[in-house]
């Protein structure tokens, strides 16, 4: 008996560093999301449609994925763009559902009902990982994840809505397609978890992409915007587009949930991506911040925090 309680402790012991960093990953990955707003609005100021930029975003975070994965497959001698047929096919079923279409309807919420909400409907994905996390994984959804997720929803409603419902426009279509964007959303997670178990996350990202930039390029031809707007500038804002909330965010998030992390807490914890879009828009574009959006912000820390207090097992 004495044995096996330290075998159970020292397996405790084990997976909480690991736990640990998955969270953390996850929450870099929110913080380098959050720059997402500063180079759409930039590539917005030369001109460039929501269906391109989506499609630059996905295609030169591959580019820049070759170089990194030939460099890494030569320090090491293992081929990181080798992958199974299984794998192949899940990084398929992921670059098509969380990059083609969840880029293609969030584009389509945004274009129907507004920037505001589309973002309010975009933040219904932690209500999608937790149900599918427990119908998946067998997750239990207990009082403090349920506690912290309604508290996560409605920070993240009165940062992005200031408490101002009149930004607000109603669109049968605009909500369908912002729900489904959600779910899209979500979807990074669940099949992340998936694929991860299969193949390494930084070969997994990389087909995620070129997928997804296959599937955008197929639907939206974007070849001749690209050759109108084609400038040292351009390219430079699509490749940091490609490198920063890309690359960057999808290494740390994979890496995050190939760990021993609970998924219906992943979501509230890369909520954190609202908040440095919205420090970023009173820093870098000088945005007015009011109180009640104030508000909001604390909100959603104090979410997180709740989400990552105590252990997996409190009631």
């Amino acid at each position: 008996m004495a044995d096996n309680k330290v075998k159970t402790t020292e397996n405790l012991n084990t997976k909480k560093p690991s736990a640990t960093a998955g969270y953390f990953m996850v929450l870099c990955a929110g913080v380098l999301w959050g720059s997402i707003g500063f180079f759409v609005r930039k590539l917005n100021e030369l001109g460039i449609d929501t269906e391109l930029t989506a499609f630059m975003r996905v295609f030169c975070a591959w580019v820049i994925l070759i170089p990194l994965l030939l460099g890494m497959s030569l320090k090491s001698g293992r081929n990181y763009f080798r992958i199974s047929r299984k794998g192949l096919l899940q990084c398929l079923i992921m670059g098509i559902v969380t990059q083609a279409l969840f880029n293609l309807s969030y584009s389509g919420c945004i274009n129907s009902v507004g920037v505001a909400m589309g973002s309010v409907l975009l933040y219904t994905a932690p209500i999608f990982v937790s149900i599918l996390s427990r119908l998946l994984f067998k997750e239990e959804i207990n009082g403090r994840k349920g506690i912290s997720l309604v508290i996560n929803l409605v920070g993240c409603f009165i940062m992005v809505t200031g408490g101002d419902l009149s930004v607000l426009k109603v669109s049968g279509i605009g909500i369908l397609l912002g729900v489904g964007a959600g779910f899209f959303y979500a979807m990074v997670t669940i099949l992340g978890k998936f694929t991860s178990d299969e193949v390494d996350p930084f070969t997994m990202v990389f087909y995620n992409f070129m997928f997804g930039w296959i599937s955008l390029a197929l639907i939206s031809n974007p070849l001749p915007k690209i050759a109108v707007a084609s400038s040292p500038y351009f390219w430079l804002l699509a490749f940091g587009y490609g490198l920063i909330p890309t690359v960057g965010s999808y290494l740390f998030y994979m890496n995050g949930i190939s760990r021993d992390v609970e998924l219906s807490r992943v979501p509230v914890i890369a909520s954190v991506e609202p908040i440095i879009a919205t420090l970023i828009g009173l820093l870098v574009f000088s945005e007015n911040i009011s109180l009640v959006n104030a508000l909001g912000l604390v909100i959603v820390l104090v979410s997180i925090v709740l989400m990552n207090t105590g252990g997996k097992h409190d009631k």
